[in-house]
């Protein structure tokens, strides 16, 4: 009996209806935990969209602020870019008849700006001689001058000063770092208001340590 079960032939598949077969999947609903949390990742994106939209306009106008009335003091800018720009302004009305708009000075009168070891040395040299004034003999690229200049110490402000020496630190090929308002207050402090002009390039020396024997050449003396 068994070895007669054995030996039936097994059902052949029809290979038409084998070809007929086409995968399809189940519709299953998503789920509603699923669904739950990406409705909330929208809502949180939506809303942060939002939020960010309101302060990023509000940081912008107040970036643009200190750019009107650059000529007062408290509009005068805390960057490096808006001081030298406010620099240039006061350079012009203040500095440019004597010291010449490119910085080279009056000949055997007013000593150069441009390329002096005064003006890219240690930033207390020309802070300093903006606020007291300079009266005496001072020796800038090879040559010595014997005049006098006002003192800018009444006039001009805090920022408006380091404004002005952070531009002519930055003109005429210079590359010396520009000063903060900050340090012109700390200098401002060092000497009592009104005092008499620096005492020349020998003052000069022990108030900054900026050596008044010029033995270098002018085209040196920058790089000092």
């Amino acid at each position: 009996m068994s070895d007669h079960n054995d030996q039936r032939p097994e059902p052949q598949r029809t290979p038409l209806k084998e070809s007929r077969f086409e995968p399809y999947e189940v519709n299953r609903p998503i789920p509603i935990f699923v669904l739950a949390v990406a409705v909330a990742l929208m809502a949180w994106g939506v809303y942060t969209l939002w939020s960010n939209s309101g302060p990023a306009t509000e940081s912008a106008a107040l970036e643009e602020a200190p750019t009107v009335g650059m000529t007062g003091d408290r509009d005068v800018a805390d960057g490096q870019g808006s001081l030298i720009t406010v620099g240039a302004s006061l350079f012009e009305s203040n500095c440019v008849t004597c010291h010449q708009a490119n910085g080279s000075g009056i000949s055997g009168a007013v000593p150069p700006l441009a390329g002096s070891r005064y003006v890219t040395g240690p930033a207390e040299a020309p802070v300093q001689i903006l606020l007291h004034g300079i009266s005496g003999v001072i020796a800038v690229a090879g040559n010595e001058y014997d005049g006098r200049m006002p003192r800018f110490g009444e006039t001009l402000s805090d920022r408006e000063i380091a404004a002005v020496v952070s531009y002519i630190r930055q003109q005429w090929g210079h590359d010396a770092g520009a000063v903060t308002p900050a340090f012109v207050s700390e200098q401002r402090g060092r000497f009592e208001v009104g005092r008499s002009p620096l005492g020349g390039g020998a003052e000069i020396e022990a108030v900054t340590g900026i050596s008044a024997r010029l033995t270098r050449t002018a085209a040196t003396e920058a790089s000092q």
